[in-house]
């Protein structure tokens, strides 16, 4: 007997060959392109003007040197389907994507390979880029970033230069220039500190003065000082051990001047900011715990900014014969970083003075410059500026990333961003803190200078779950390889000895990582997005099973078999209608089914409901089966709202329907609210007596009927079931071997 599949059964060698050949198309179209009102990537507006605009943001990822696992994406392909939803409700959506590349994991993942971090970043950045590419996410890919590309830090100089040209005014409550601070004192209109004329001060005595009152100034701080890394660290890249975070290296509490941002003056505007923007409560509360009741550092410090290490941006700062610092002027920018074939940090001890690594670079320390009185002599700063630096404004440049003249074009700025900032931004909860609380920072500080439109960066915040899988942890307590794990039924083992299992964030720590790629090869991106969303609410936790994701490839073998003969590859013939003027009418039940299918996807496509809609779209694909054709009214709008969040196939199948042009802009199915106005019956489904989620049924479905839905949906576990019990219109009960 021949069990050869047929030739156009949507397997993994068919599915692959859809996906890669719609990605490359999408790339050569530009079907993604977001185009700006005026500048270099203006191609194209005109047709936008009349669509609301929405700029949809992803947390800034660091790209790992193992690339994805399929953990990483579960927002991106959360803010993905929101996208194409979006764009087919008529909106001009901006999903732009970047690598936050400057920073101490960057660093130590080039000390441990040997490699240069300029060279590993982009490498690691290629590995993440190819991975997220074969997952269909239409991200306009012109406007990549990585932070560690002198033409992005160039302008993270000018940030920090404006910062420390700018002082806060609390009269004002806003920052202004120091220029304006130097001529109160000079017309005797604010006293200086120790109450002399401000002429009778000496040129050294009134830049003290001036530097008192700077944004960005040096002071002697108590840091946490890590002479196994070479470098200070910020508290939250300590232990509660003590110990560092990245390499657990011993970490000292120990006197060091270094360079400071004055975000505590900024303390009761980062509080009433937080009164206007859509964010979670708890991600609220946790702010305003950090930031103190009353506006003062109860937990809010000023920023510690300087770090020893290499892998950073270097400041744009000298100092001269006096010791103070001198800004450098916007036209020597960037002050781009040596080239040094030994990045590695200079051995020290916890009693010595720390020796940035910067000092090591020959010839780049002392310099002679032009800054306006003839040459002189200076000596650089050597520090770097932390990681979170370039990750604090990146949501601007994406905007205008070309722009050489203006960090963005103030057009380009209040056309995206008003009327409240980036109008939905999705990443982990981890951030909640501190880098939203720094980017918070340096907007407001643009913003008071008129770079930036809102007075806040993020109009609405939302915090994806994460995806949970097993460790094992062996005899001494360390992590295995989960992939090398065998068992049960009698136990768990790696190389031949026991190992306890323990459930955990999948990540590299625990190595319990799956990637992406082999789902890709085996089952094709649309299957893994579409089990990721079905997994359960996007802002909760979910465990992985890959043995599960079968449901959703099946889902989609039965959509693509609605509409294509998988013998001839040929479009089904009930599909194709006599006349495009008068299609047959569908009957009744499958009208409204549809009708009330149109208007729930609606709904939760808009409130990010994703598994509900995958839910209710499964239960119209298995209404559909059951019909002796399908009708282009029913299999059009099928297509067009799975597109969302299965884009490759559905983009094939309106293709063979005979739709020449892509789907992204199709208009998305408008229900009819005659027919969409019936309810359907929802059931509460219990798995050893516990409520773990519930269905659709039409009103007086059938025990058959019931059991047939139930089966399709992805939270059934098929081989697990011992016994059934279905009471219609009441209750499902399913007993668990």
């Amino acid at each position: 007997m021949d069990h050869q599949a047929p030739p156009f059964r949507y397997d993994a060698r068919l599915v692959n060959e859809i996906e890669r050949r719609w990605q490359d198309r999408w790339d050569r179209e530009g079907t993604f392109h977001a185009p700006n009102p005026v500048g270099d990537l203006a191609d194209g507006f005109a047709r936008e003007t009349a669509r609301p605009k929405f700029y949809l943001l992803d947390f800034f990822p660091y790209p790992s040197g193992i690339g994805l696992h399929v953990g990483h994406p579960l927002g991106y392909i959360g803010t993905d389907v929101l996208g194409r939803y979006l764009r087919m409700t008529g909106h001009h959506v901006l999903h732009p994507f970047g690598f936050d590349t400057f920073g101490l994991p960057a660093e130590q993942y080039a000390i441990d390979t040997g490699q240069h971090p300029a060279v590993t970043v982009r490498q690691n950045a290629a590995v993440m880029r190819r991975q997220l590419r074969r997952l269909g996410l239409a991200h306009d890919r012109r406007r990549e970033i990585l932070t560690s590309d002198p033409s992005y830090y160039r302008w993270t100089q000018w940030i920090f230069l404006r910062i420390f040209g700018s002082w806060y005014d609390p009269q004002a409550a806003r920052a202004r220039p120091v220029s304006e601070l130097i001529a109160q004192f000079a017309a005797g209109e604010r006293r200086t500190p120790d109450g002399r004329a401000w002429a009778d001060l000496t040129a050294v005595d009134q830049r003290d003065v001036i530097d008192s009152y700077r944004l960005a100034y040096l002071a002697e701080v108590v840091v946490n000082w890590c002479p196994g890394l070479g470098t200070v660290l910020a508290d939250e890249e300590v232990t509660a051990e003590g110990r560092s975070a990245v390499g657990n290296y011993p970490v000292y509490r120990r006197p060091l001047r270094q360079w400071m941002l004055r975000i505590t003056a900024f303390a009761e505007r980062l509080l009433a900011g937080l009164d206007g923007v859509d964010w979670p409560e708890h991600v609220k509360r946790l702010q305003r715990n950090w930031i103190g009741p009353s506006g003062g550092p109860y937990h809010l410090k000023d920023w510690l900014f300087s770090r020893q290490r290499y892998w950073g941006e270097p400041f744009p700062i000298v100092y001269d014969e006096t010791g103070r610092p001198v800004a450098l002027p916007e036209e020597m920018l960037p002050v781009t970083l040596p080239e040094v074939t030994d990045f590695r940090p200079v051995p020290q001890d916890d009693a010595s003075d720390p020796v940035p690594a910067l000092a090591r670079a020959p010839g780049w320390a002392d310099v002679t410059l032009d800054l306006g009185d003839g040459p002189k002599r200076y000596r650089r700063e050597l520090n770097v500026m932390p990681q979170w630096a370039g990750s604090s404004w990146y949501y601007l440049r994406y905007l205008d990333p070309f722009n050489e003249s203006a960090l963005v074009d103030a057009e380009v700025e209040r056309y995206w961003m008003p009327p409240g900032g980036v109008d939905l931004y999705v990443g982990g909860v981890e951030h909640a803190v501190l880098h939203l609380l720094y980017a918070r920072f340096w907007h407001k500080v643009l913003y008071d200078y008129g770079i930036a439109g809102t007075p806040e960066p993020f109009g609405r915040l939302y915090n994806q779950g994460y995806i949970l899988a097993d460790a094992f942890t062996d005899a001494r307590g360390r992590y295995v390889p989960a992939a090398e794990v065998t068992g049960p039924p009698d136990r768990w083992t790696h190389d031949g000895q026991p190992v306890r299992r323990r459930a955990g964030k999948m990540g590299k720590s625990l190595k319990n990582g799956i990637s992406p790629d082999e789902i890709y090869d085996a089952y094709g991106a649309d299957t893994l997005r579409l089990y990721e969303m079905a997994m359960g609410p996007l802002d909760g936790d979910r465990p992985w099973h890959t043995d599960d994701i079968v449901g959703m490839h099946r889902f989609l073998q039965r959509l693509w078999r609605l509409i294509i003969d998988e013998s001839t590859g040929e479009t089904r013939a009930t599909v194709a209608q006599p006349s495009d003027t008068a299609p047959p009418l569908l009957d009744a039940d499958t009208a409204r089914l549809l009708h009330r299918t149109i208007a729930a996807v609606r709904e939760d496509f808009a409130a990010l409901r994703f598994n509900t809609a995958i839910a209710r779209l499964i239960t119209l694909t298995a209404h559909a089966s059951r019909l002796p054709g399908v009708p282009r009214a029913l299999a059009e709008p099928l297509v067009l709202m799975v597109a969302p969040l299965a884009p490759h196939v559905a983009e094939e199948l309106w293709q063979r329907l005979g739709h020449a042009s892509t789907l992204a802009y199709e208009p998305f199915p408008q229900p009819d609210p005659a027919l969409a106005a019936e309810d359907t019956t929802t059931l509460p489904v219990l798995l050893d007596g516990k409520v773990r989620f519930t269905i659709e049924v039409p009103p007086g479905a059938s025990q058959d009927e019931i059991t047939e839905l139930l089966a399709g949906h992805p939270g059934y576990p098929a081989d697990e079931v011992a016994r059934l019990i279905i009471v219609p219109g009441k209750i499902v009960s399913i007993v668990l071997r």
